[in-house]
């Protein structure tokens, strides 16, 4: 359950907490950084007094390493100064440890127990200020989980998000942290993790593993829009709502609305008690075209640049259109995964993952503003597992196999360009733009 913690409505605005010269700094540490992986960092990186950066390369930089020299040195000064003044500031609230799954409004916190933790959602709300300031003052430690993220809205800005940490930060697994954490010992920020903010470290390390950190100043400007992604040419392969390449196999009363394909395999079974309206291809001519087409449109998407890598976890997220790519090669949807076409019914998304797509038990995609799942594109590296009773939105193109588990509704396709389709008590519907009616969803989730 969400909660809001609400300061005074008399209370004085906060001001920002002034960073000085360490304002520059995506990274600053006292006595190491040291980093794994193709982390990105967007802003300068310090280190002082200590003397040891590794991992650049394979790290990249966009901006200007200082170690041991006097611009690093007044930077630390500085970081020391902005913790001291941040650490000093009244609290507006003191509130539990566990912030994921609240709302919190511009002011001061502090946790009792002297740590804070992130699991799932934190929300800030600028209610409409873009000068609104959050500071949280952990006594001790900040732990967030895996997958975890802040989310920002109505106006908040990143650049005025403060995390104060009495001993150390360590930042979980493809999670997404969003504000400056200044820390009196060490921070790590640990595989796939996104940093909209600053880490850094007074006196001890920065540990990263194939990060972004990108260092915002000031109010943060809308990001330039992006080029939009145009829609996958799958050819013949858009007729069939299911295709394999090496077996079909249905258990139940599973319902198909378009083609059902099989190349080079030729063994199709569960039909009846499946049902299809469309026509079976079997290691005919037409099945051999849509399966070409098929391997045709799967490298076209996946040597699509990525606008953004993003945690493995959708659920609980909305997407705006573009290529999203995770860096642990696999996604998953637990919940409710949320695409937003931004009023464009051409708008295009494409999920690419190098390994799998794992959704769980009753999860679902939600399609809104002109979202169409025929513009939704699922482009799997390996092998793709839909959950029991859940929904899924767009074509899926797998490498290897596809399962599609018991009471499961696909609106749009299921492509495996090499092993099986198997399917238990579904329906799939091949939905081709705009998206015709597809009235069996509703009743699939429930």
């Amino acid at each position: 359950m969400s909660s809001n913690t609400t300061p005074t409505s008399a209370s004085p605005a906060i001001p920002t907490v002034p960073l000085g010269a360490a304002s520059a700094f995506a990274v600053l540490a006292g006595s190491t950084v040291t980093n794994t992986g193709p982390t990105t960092i967007t802003g300068d990186l310090g280190l002082s007094p200590g003397t040891s950066v590794t991992g650049f390369p394979p790290g990249r930089l966009t901006g200007t390493q200082h170690v041991a020299d006097t611009i690093a040195a007044q930077a630390k000064a500085d970081l020391t100064t902005a913790f001291d003044n941040a650490a000093a500031r009244p609290s507006t609230a003191t509130i539990p440890v566990e912030l994921g799954g609240t709302t919190r409004i511009p002011g001061v916190y502090e946790s009792p127990a002297g740590t804070f933790g992130i699991t799932g959602v934190l929300t800030l709300d600028a209610q409409n200020n873009p000068d609104a300031v959050f500071i949280f003052k952990a006594a001790s430690t900040l732990i967030t989980a895996s997958a975890s993220h802040v989310e920002l809205i109505n106006g908040a800005q990143s650049s005025n998000v403060f995390w104060v940490v009495g001993s150390s930060a360590t930042l979980g697994t493809y999670s997404v942290l969003r504000g400056t954490v200044m820390a009196l010992a060490s921070i790590t920020v640990t595989t796939g993790t996104t940093v909209d903010g600053r880490t850094l470290a007074r006196t001890a390390a920065v540990t990263l593993d194939t990060n972004t950190i990108v260092a915002t100043t000031g109010a943060t400007p809308p990001p330039p829009a992006p080029t939009t992604p145009k829609t996958v040419p799958l050819g013949a392969a858009s007729a069939f709502a299911v295709l394999a390449g090496s077996t079909v196999t249905n258990t139940g009363p599973t319902t198909i609305t378009g083609d059902l394909g099989l190349s080079p395999g030729t063994s199709v079974t569960g039909f009846p008690p499946g049902r299809l309206t469309g026509t079976q291809h079997v290691a005919d001519t037409i099945a051999a075209q849509a399966k070409a087409d098929l391997t045709t449109a799967f490298d076209n998407a996946a040597a699509r640049p990525s606008t953004a890598t993003i945690p493995v976890e959708l659920g609980g997220t909305t997407r705006i259109p573009g290529v999203y790519e995770s860096p642990a090669g696999t996604f998953g949807i637990t919940g409710v995964l949320t695409l937003d076409a931004q009023n464009n019914p051409d708008a295009v998304f494409i999920f690419k993952a190098a390994s799998t797509l794992i959704t769980a038990s009753a999860s679902h995609v939600e399609l809104i503003n002109g979202a169409q799942s025929s513009n939704v594109f699922w482009v799997v590296g390996s092998s793709a597992t839909l959950g029991t009773y859940s929904v899924l939105r767009g074509t899926v193109m797998a490498l290897a196999s596809i399962t599609v588990t018991t009471g499961t509704t696909v609106d749009g396709r299921t492509l495996a360009r090499t092993a099986a389709v198997t399917l238990d008590t579904n329906t799939i519907v091949a939905t081709t733009a705009p998206d015709r009616a597809v009235p069996a969803l509703a009743a699939s989730v429930s």
